[in-house]
């Protein structure tokens, strides 16, 4: 009975569905996001901030992106499982090469049955970093958790002076890094500068749903509105039993929707409050963390409440594993495990990397979806993929417990590509009084643990989170702050390579744009047969 459940409102979706078709042409703009500093970034049709892209849940998304940018490109819809359609996930040279300079591709991206509040990125050379990215909505075909009367949707950024690549490529070139001045960052609120954001007009008595994206790329935010609780219902695309809390403390690549009830007088406005911070450079006075503010305007003119200010340990955040799935499904049984631990060391010119495999990972020089799809019965074996990507093969639908352990000063998200997570369990790893910061308590999930994409991993802790290798592809799981990713902080699972050969073959279209670039399409790692991997460049492993 349940299974014809399953296919009858499979296909009421598909009877429902649209096809939603967009031109994106992407290439260099030039503006003052901050008003502060005027520099090249990365839009969409000339426009940085560009739209927000709106579907409904079962629609098929349809992006023909053209490259007008002099280095390759590439998308990757965050929080999109992309089952059966891997080569559409987007990183460069793990699921496909680059669109290259002047050329065009298409993305057919199905939701199926996902819905919720997710974002596009780019995909390659880190061009997310400078401001290749926008919202993405997915909207029910359902009643949400609970019901409201208007959504709107707030996104924090994190930006720089300068372009990602030429900061990178300073600090590469130092002889020694200890001289460097840190890079602060402003905030931008909603695309602009943070202490410029138009108030957000609250009607009292109405019910709001806030859709709050954090698409920053170092920076973490906490984001909250004295005199009004929020209730969460949604984090990463995935609706959760509601919990009330004071505030939201967000890592890159995160996103969280919550309930606010407008108070029923509009005699008093109100002000947010968002923090900026990072914990991987100094805090220095009006720099670093930045605190701005904005307005909730009840009525235009009225007075604003003067509300005490707490500290943070007054008030309730939601946790990682505190959350619980609205789907109420239980934990997941263990199969297998695979232990993870943030190693972090320094090159002889003191420029830190981190990892998180046995190696820092680098690209290959064919694109590891594509190795797993040639390699035939030697794809199994995690050699043929090249120690740089650190790749590890899954069984077919067996259940997988990570754990990731950061014994180090510094905080992480980590995001999943290609599933979404049970988040099981977090507390404390290694010594924390190094950074004069109390020990986190452990947290066991409750019996219905929250499912995530993207999941905090704070300094001098673990987390263990689970899934079912159900979605046969390659997928990253990778560090979202971009200066991690640069340097290497990310593994790649191999998940079912047998099944995923009967089942998916990448498209000509895709085959031909590598050949264009000189880019091999089959073999392993290095292009050879076999475990022959000359050619490719040395692997990098952390002092034992």
């Amino acid at each position: 009975m349940l299974h014809l459940l399953v296919i009858f409102a499979t296909t009421l979706l598909g009877c429902f569905a649209a096809r939603v078709e967009l031109n994106w042409d992407v290439g260099y703009v030039y503006g003052s996001r901050d008003d502060f500093t005027y520099r090249r970034a990365i839009g969409v049709n000339g426009e940085l901030p560009f739209p927000p892209v709106h579907v409904t849940q079962g629609d098929t998304l349809v992006i023909n992106v053209h490259n007008s940018l002099n280095v390759p490109t590439s998308i990757h819809v965050h929080g999109l499982l992309n089952n059966g359609t891997n080569y559409y996930d987007g990183p460069d040279m793990v699921t496909q090469c680059g669109i290259p300079p002047g050329e065009s591709f298409t993305y057919v991206l199905e939701t199926k049955n996902q819905f919720g509040t997710f974002w596009i990125h780019g995909h390659t050379r880190h061009q997310e970093a400078d401001g290749f990215y926008t919202p993405l909505i997915i909207h029910s075909r359902k009643q949400p958790v609970i019901v409201y009367d208007e959504e709107l949707h707030m996104t924090f950024e994190d930006w720089y002076t300068g372009e990602f690549y030429v900061r990178q490529a300073y600090i590469d070139s130092l002889n020694d890094a200890r001289t460097l001045t840190p890079y602060y960052s402003k905030a931008l609120i909603n695309g602009y500068d943070g202490n410029k954001t138009a108030p957000i007009t609250f009607v009292p008595g109405k019910r709001y749903r806030l859709r709050i994206i954090c698409m920053s790329i170092n920076n973490w935010f906490k984001f909250r509105i004295p005199g009004h609780k929020m209730t969460v219902i949604e984090a990463d695309g995935v609706e959760s039993m509601p919990l009330e809390v004071d505030g939201l403390s967000m890592g890159p690549g995160q996103r969280y929707s919550v309930i606010v009830t407008a108070h029923n007088s509009a005699e008093l406005n109100y002000i947010y409050n968002v923090t900026s911070y990072s914990r991987f450079i100094t805090d220095q006075q009006g720099l670093q963390p930045i605190v701005y503010t904005g307005l909730i305007e009840y009525k235009d003119g009225a007075p604003t409440k003067n509300i005490p200010v707490l500290s943070d340990d007054q008030l309730v955040w939601p946790e990682e594993a505190q959350l619980q799935a609205y789907d109420k499904q239980p934990r997941l049984p263990v199969d297998r495990q695979i232990e993870l631990t943030v190693k972090r060391f320094s090159n002889i010119h003191y420029v830190p990397f981190s990892a998180l495999g046995s190696s820092l990972y680098k690209s290959v020089l064919v694109p590891t979806l594509y190795t797993a799809l040639s390699m035939g019965e030697l794809a199994k074996n995690s050699s043929v993929y090249g120690p740089q990507t650190n790749a590890y093969v899954l069984k077919h639908l067996e259940v997988v417990e990570i754990v990731i352990n950061n014994p180090a000063i510094e905080d992480h998200t980590f995001h999943f590509h290609g599933h979404n997570v049970q988040v099981i369990e977090t507390g404390p790893f290694g010594n924390s009084s190094t950074i004069d910061r109390e020990p986190v308590p452990r947290i066991l999930s409750g019996p219905w643990p929250m499912w995530r994409d993207t999941v905090q991993v704070r300094a001098f802790e673990f987390i263990r989170v689970r899934f079912r290798a159900d979605n046969p592809g390659v997928w990253f799981l990778h560090c979202h702050l971009a200066v991690h990713m640069y340097n290497g902080l990310a593994v790649v699972f191999v998940e079912a390579p047998d099944v995923l050969q009967q089942r998916q073959s990448v498209p000509e279209e895709m085959v031909e744009m590598c050949k264009r670039q000189g880019i091999h399409t089959q073999g392993n790692g290095a292009g050879n047969q076999g475990f022959d991997l000359s050619g490719l460049p040395p692997a990098v492993y952390p002092p034992s």
